[in-house]
C-alpha cells in the first residue's frame, strides 16, 4: 500500500499548523495562556516534520526517544486531536502511565479543543464521558492508563478496541507487558490514515528500551526520532549572565568535544557555547565552585542526570548500578577479537537423538549455533551451559558457550542461543556439541547451571548416555558412530573452595556469592585479554551488566545468560583445566607453533618430550633415594 501522496501530506500538514496557530494552553515556561503555534520548540518542529515524512513513506509507527521538558507530549496530543477532527469516524486512544497523568492530559486536550475559534470550523465535542470524548464528525478518542505495576486487570488494556490512532506516553514507566501486547493487537494495520505515536524518556533498560531497539531494526515500518536536550533552544545560558562566567568560559573537554561532534554528525545540530554552559550547570552545578587548581572543572553528571538529559540515543539508556565491565575494555576486545565471520547452524530435533539434524542457517535470525573455530586435533575445550530461566528467571533463552583452553588463556570458539529449545532437546544439542568438540583425543569439560530447568537438562543428558550405551536403536547408533561421543567428556564436579573436608556435587548451582566470584573472575580475564571474545552479542550483553551492591546482573529487561555461561566456563578452566595445561606448557604460542610443524618435526618434538620426561622421572627417583639415605643417616647419628 503506497503512503500519503505529496498533495495530501501538504494539505494535512498545512491544516495542522493552522490548528496550532489557534490552539491555546497554559505553559509553565511562559506566564499565562499561550498560542501553541507561536512557541514551538526545535524538537517539536522536528517531530512534526518527521511524522509527515513517515506518512508519505507509508510508515505509520513513530517512536520518539526524548529528554525531559521538551513539550513533546503536548505536541503529540495536539496532533492526535487534530487528526481526529480532520478524519471523520476515526477511533483513537491516548495511553498514559498513571491515572493522574491521564486525567491531567485529558483536561488539557479538552480545553485545547474547546478553546478553538469557531472560524476554524473544527468539529466540536458532542460527548464527554468516563471512557472518552466524541467529536461532531463521529471521531472518538479514549483515555487509558497502562499502570506502573502489575494488577489482575493488566491484560485488559486495549482489548476489543480496534483503534487507528494512538498516542502512548512515557512508556518507560509501564509495568504491563501483557496489557501492552493486547493493545498492540488492537491496532489497525490497514487504515491508510492510521498513526501510532510511542514517546518516552529512557529510564534504564526496560520494556521501552526493547521496543526502541526493535523499532530501530525495522526501518521499513517504524520511524525512530531522537530528541536530545539540545532540541529546546531556550535551554541555554546567555553570555551576559553571571552563570556563563561559571559554566561557559571553559573550552569543551575531550568528552564534550566528542559529544558535540556526535550530535552534529547524527542529528545535524550544532551545539552553541550558551547551550554547553546550560548542560554543564544541569549535569554538575557544583563543579565550577570546586577548587581544581589549574585543571578544568569536571562537568560530567551522574547516570541518572545523563539519562534525563542525554546528548545522543546511545547515551539515553543508562545503568542504574555501576557499570561492571569497562566500556573501554569491551571496545578493545571488539577491535581485537570480535569476528562477524562465522559458520551458523540451526537444529531440527526430531523424535530421537539419532534423528536430530544440524543445518546451515540461511539467515542470521535463523541461526542458533555460531562457530568461529571448529574442533582441532588435541584441543581442550570447556562448555558452559545456562538453560533458560536457570540462573535468572528473566533470562528466557538457553545459552551455551564453548571456549578453547590454553595454559595462558581461553578463546571463545562457539556460541549457542535459543529461546524455544526444550530441556530434552537442549540436552541433545549439548551432547552434539560436546561430541563434536570431543572427537579424537580432544578433551571436553561441560559445566551446567542446575538451578531451575538445569536439573531436567542434566537428567536428560544422563538418559541419553544410557540410551546410547544400551538403547533399542543400537544398530543405528553404531552405524552413525554415536556410541563414543561422551568418551572424552569429563563432567565438572564442584568443590567448595572454603571447605576443610571434601564436599563434592555435580556441575554448578548459582547463588549470590558464587555469582560474584565467577563474574569477578570473568571481568579480570576479559580486562587483561586472557579471555578473548569473538561474539558481538556477548559483548553487547556485557555492556548492559551492572553492579548494584552485591548484585551483578543485567538490569530491567536486559539479558545476561550468555555472560553467565561464559563466566561458568571460565571458572571451570581456572579450577579444573588450567593447572594441567600449565604442566604440559600448552600455551597459545606453543599450540600455534605446534600447528606449524611438519610431521617430521612433530615426531622429533614427541621424542624430545618423551626423553625429557624420562630424565625428569629419573631425577625424581634419585631425589627420593637420597632423601631415604639422609633419613636413615639421621636415625643412626642419634
Amino acid at each position: 500500500m503506497p503512503g500519503w501522496s505529496r498533495e495530501k501530506r501538504e494539505v494535512v500538514e498545512e491544516g495542522f499548523y493552522a490548528y496550532l496557530r489557534r490552539a491555546k494552553l497554559f505553559s509553565k515556561d511562559f506566564s499565562g495562556e499561550i498560542i501553541l503555534g507561536d512557541h514551538l520548540y526545535e524538537g517539536q518542529a522536528r517531530f512534526i516534520t518527521e511524522v509527515f515524512d513517515a506518512l508519505e513513506n507509508d510508515i505509520h509507527k513513530i517512536y520518539v526517544l526524548k529528554s525531559r521538558q521538551l513539550g513533546l507530549s503536548t505536541i503529540a496530543r495536539a496532533m492526535t486531536s487534530f487528526l481526529l477532527g480532520f478524519h471523520p469516524g476515526l477511533k483513537g486512544a491516548c495511553v498514559f502511565d498513571t491515572s493522574e497523568n491521564r486525567q491531567e492530559s485529558r483536561s488539557e486536550l479538552v480545553a485545547m479543543i474547546n478553546g478553538l475559534p469557531h472560524t476554524l470550523k473544527f468539529p466540536t465535542i458532542t460527548a464527554d464521558n468516563r471512557s472518552g470524548i466524541t467529536l461532531a464528525n463521529n471521531s472518538k478518542i479514549l483515555f487509558l492508563s497502562a499502570g506502573v505495576k502489575k494488577t489482575k486487570t493488566s491484560g485488559t488494556l486495549g482489548r476489543s478496541l480496534g483503534v487507528s490512532l494512538a498516542h502512548m506516553s512515557e512508556l518507560c514507566s509501564y509495568d504491563n507487558d501483557e496489557g501492552l501486547e493486547a493493545f498492540e493487537n488492537s491496532l489497525s494495520d490497514a487504515n491508510p490514515d492510521r498513526l501510532y505515536i510511542y514517546e518516552s524518556t529512557a529510564r534504564g533498560y526496560n520494556a521501552w528500551n526493547t521496543m526502541w531497539e526493535n523499532a530501530r531494526k525495522d526501518p521499513t515500518h517504524c520511524r525512530c526520532i531522537f530528541l536530545g536536550w539540545w532540541s529546546k533552544p531556550s535551554q541555554m545560558i546567555p553570555q551576559d549572565s553571571p552563570d556563563f562566567q561559571l559554566y561557559g568560559i571553559y573550552p569543551p573537554s575531550d568528552k564534550e568535544t566528542a559529544k558535540i561532534k556526535a550530535v552534529k554528525e547524527q542529528y545535524g545540530y550544532s551545539i552553541s557555547p550558551e547551550q554547553l554552559a546550560w548542560i554543564r550547570r544541569k549535569m554538575n552545578p557544583g563543579a565550577a565552585a570546586e577548587d581544581a587548581g589549574d585543571a578544568q572543572p569536571e562537568f560530567e553528571g551522574s547516570n541518572t542526570r545523563i539519562q534525563e538529559q542525554p546528548w545522543t540515543e546511545e547515551e539515553a539508556f543508562q545503568q542504574t548500578g555501576a557499570t561492571f565491565f569497562s566500556p573501554e575494555v569491551l571496545t578493545d576486545q571488539t577491535n581485537k577479537f570480535v569476528n562477524n565471520k562465522f559458520k551458523n547452524y540451526w537444529f531440527m530435533a526430531g523424535d530421537e537423538f539419532i534423528n536430530m539434524r544440524a543445518y546451515k542457517a540461511r539467515t542470521i535470525k535463523e541461526s542458533e549455533l555460531k562457530v568461529w573455530e571448529e574442533p582441532e586435533v588435541g584441543g581442550c575445550y570447556v562448555v558452559g551451559v545456562d538453560p533458560a530461566f536457570g540462573e535468572n528467571e528473566k533470562n528466557d533463552r538457553s545459552s551455551i558457550q564453548v571456549i578453547r583452553c590454553y595454559a595462558d588463556g581461553v578463546d571463545q570458539v562457539a556460541e549457542y542461543s535459543s529461546p524455544l529449545v526444550t530441556t530434552r532437546h537442549l540436552a541433545w544439542v549439548l551432547a552434539a556439541i560436546m561430541g563434536w568438540y570431543g572427537e579424537g583425543n580432544n578433551q571436553v569439560f561441560p559445566i551446567m547451571e542446575l538451578n531451575g530447568p538445569g536439573n531436567a537438562v542434566f537428567n536428560s543428558l544422563k538418559d541419553l548416555q544410557t540410551y546410547l550405551r544400551i538403547g533399542h536403536h543400537m544398530q543405528q547408533v553404531q552405524e552413525k558412530g554415536l556410541t563414543d561421543i561422551f568418551k572424552n567428556v569429563q563432567t565438572y564436579i564442584y568443590t567448595r573452595p572454603d571447605a576443610m573436608t571434601a564436599g563434592h556435587s555435580w556441575h554448578w548451582i548459582t547463588n549470590a556469592s558464587r555469582k560474584v566470584m565467577i563474574m569477578e573472575a570473568l571481568r579480570d580475564y576479559v580486562s587483561n585479554g586472557t579471555f578473548r571474545i569473538r561474539s558481538a552479542e556477548l559483548i553487547k550483553e556485557m555492556n548492559s551488566v551492572a553492579r548494584d551492591g552485591d548484585t551483578i546482573e543485567a538490569p530491567g529487561s536486559k539479558k545476561d545468560d550468555k555472560v553467565v555461561a561464559a563466566a561458568m566456563a571460565t571458572q571451570c578452566w581456572l579450577e579444573k583445566v588450567k593447572t594441567s595445561l600449565m604442566a604440559s606448557k600448552r600455551t597459545r604460542e606453543a599450540e600455534a607453533a605446534k600447528k606449524m610443524l611438519s610431521i617430521k618435526d612433530q615426531v622429533q618434538l614427541f621424542n624430545q618430550n618423551h626423553l625429557e620426561m624420562f630424565f625428569s622421572q629419573k631425577r625424581v627417583q634419585r631425589f627420593r633415594q637420597q632423601a631415604t639415605f639422609r633419613r636413615a643417616a639421621w636415625r643412626y647419628a642419634r
